[in-house]
């Protein structure tokens, strides 16, 4: 149709496919794998737009084509040239000379593996990520080169494939308790260059691309865990220890109360200090030597709700929540197999059965796991 001004450009409206109503097309267009979707955006500006469109997000979650992906920072495994086969999964092209440091994605849907292509050149080593939607943070680490501590922020649009640099945390730091709560992603202690342990926090919203200075917690916390839980709406730094104290893990947490802005304390929370946490339908878990816990209360302490990861080596886990509660996915060492340096595997607990299922990555996807994060596009 032409413009109702008159003298300017005709203006007609292009299907999405051709002879076919538009909001069928989004319906179609919905139902493309999620790997393919870089392409589906490339075929034009109209295919482009109904993508990005919040149409296209409920049009996926109404046809069940829904995907859970799992971030994963990851150290390359040395021996994975020499162990992959020339039909094994390849790297999405990456270089030859991709990092040694990397973001890797397994789609627990389908079971794919692949090489978030994208992202920064150079990711900073023991970075922390974080998921607020389809965002992913990575946050923090150290600088590769000088090993001291960054203040560095990247966020991937899972959604859109797109990646930008994101305004800097206010404090550089590394192994510090990171996660979201409440849609915003909280990190909280870790270290500073002189590797003093730190008490300051601040909370990062991913739409405004700013942050908030929270007050200090009221201990320095070193190697703390973070999460979120009581219906996902409160932040927890776990555990930790104080300069001073060196490996002294604590056995308390603090959660961060946003409507009084201050910290609280919670006693007795801290599982051994090899096991890994992760919030479940706003319980705590934590994927320890013998057994799946959750944290009941301080006075009553933890309780067993499943079996551990069968062949997973104790201190080695990192873990993280998929499809709404409805799985944990649990990255490690396979026990017997080098430890640290060694294979490493990941296990999907189904949460209503209770049944573990190991899957073994390609080679190349087989090294250490540091920060894990999920999203479902």
């Amino acid at each position: 149709m032409r413009s109702p001004r008159g003298g300017g450009r005709a203006h007609e409206h292009v299907d999405l496919i051709p002879g076919i109503p538009d909001d069928v097309a989004v319906d179609c267009l919905a139902r493309v794998p999620h790997a393919s979707h870089r392409a589906l955006r490339r075929v034009c500006r109209g295919w482009r737009s109904a993508a990005a469109a919040p149409a296209f997000a409920a049009a996926r979650a109404a046809a069940g084509a829904n995907e859970d992906l799992v971030y994963m920072l990851q150290f390359g495994n040395p021996s994975a040239a020499a162990d992959a086969d020339d039909g094994g999964p390849k790297d999405c092209g990456a270089p030859p000379s991709a990092p040694a440091y990397g973001v890797a994605v397994y789609n627990v849907t389908t079971g794919e593996w692949l090489r978030e292509r994208g992202a920064p050149p150079v990711l900073p080593v023991f970075a922390q990520c974080a998921a607020v939607g389809t965002r992913v943070a990575v946050l923090g680490g150290w600088d590769p080169r000088t090993f001291e501590p960054v203040a560095d922020v990247h966020v991937l649009d899972a959604a859109k494939g797109a990646w930008r640099r994101a305004a800097p945390m206010r404090s550089a730091r590394s192994f510090f308790a990171c996660a979201e709560a409440g849609g915003k992603i909280y990190v909280a202690g870790g270290h500073d260059k002189h590797k003093n342990a730190l008490k300051t926090a601040e909370a990062y919203d991913a739409v405004a691309d700013a942050w908030d200075p929270l007050p200090d917690m009221s201990e320095e916390r070193d190697e703390c865990d973070g999460m979120a839980t009581v219906a996902g709406d409160r932040f927890l730094a776990v555990s930790g220890y104080r300069t001073a104290r060196q490996g002294g893990f604590e056995r308390d947490a603090e959660w961060f109360d946003p409507a009084a802005r201050e910290w609280r304390r919670l006693e007795r929370v801290r599982a051994p200090p090899s096991a890994a946490h992760v919030v479940v339908r706003g319980r705590v878990w934590c994927i320890e030597g013998n057994a799946v816990m959750e944290w009941i209360s301080p006075r009553r302490g933890w309780r067993e709700v499943g079996p551990y990861p069968p062949g997973l080596k104790a201190g080695t886990a990192r873990a993280v929540c998929v499809g709404g509660g409805e799985k944990v996915v649990v990255t490690g060492a396979l026990d017997g197999e080098g430890g640290g340096g060694g294979r490493h595997a990941l296990w999907v607990f189904e949460v209503k059965t209770k049944n573990w299922t190991l899957v073994r990555p390609p080679p190349e996807f087989a090294g250490f796991v540091f920060s894990v994060a999920s999203v479902r596009i």
